[in-house]
């Protein structure tokens, strides 16, 4: 049975799926990202809660210089573990499109703040 969207908000609650997998998703970000200076959270419709089952997971990291060694060690943690969504990361320092930045920033999922 599929969650009911909530009419006031169009916002579909995760299913105990849904949770399952974000929370790993979660877990090996903030087991790779251990520097506290980075901000790692949830965006996008999966943080919004407007996504489909097969919606992809966009993970954003930030912090005060671009994350040392990149992302791409993350990527494919994410890419080779049981997730069974497309992930996506962007380190938020290297962007430049300040629209890009204020959507992705608002109704994000903080997984962890930085310090």
């Amino acid at each position: 049975m599929c969650p009911v969207t909530d009419p006031t908000t169009n916002v579909k609650p995760r299913t105990p799926f849904e949770e399952k997998y974000l929370a790993e998703a979660r877990r090996i970000c903030l087991e790779t990202v251990t520097d506290p200076r980075y901000e790692i959270f949830l965006f996008g419709s999966r943080a919004r809660g407007h996504c489909d089952h097969g919606s992809d997971v966009d993970i954003g990291i930030a912090g005060p210089e671009p994350l040392p060694g990149g992302i791409s060690h993350l990527l494919w943690l994410l890419t080779e573990s049981d997730v069974p969504w497309r992930c996506q990361v962007v380190d938020f320092a290297l962007v430049t499109d300040e629209k890009f930045r204020q959507h992705a920033y608002k109704g994000r999922e903080i997984w962890r703040a930085a310090n």
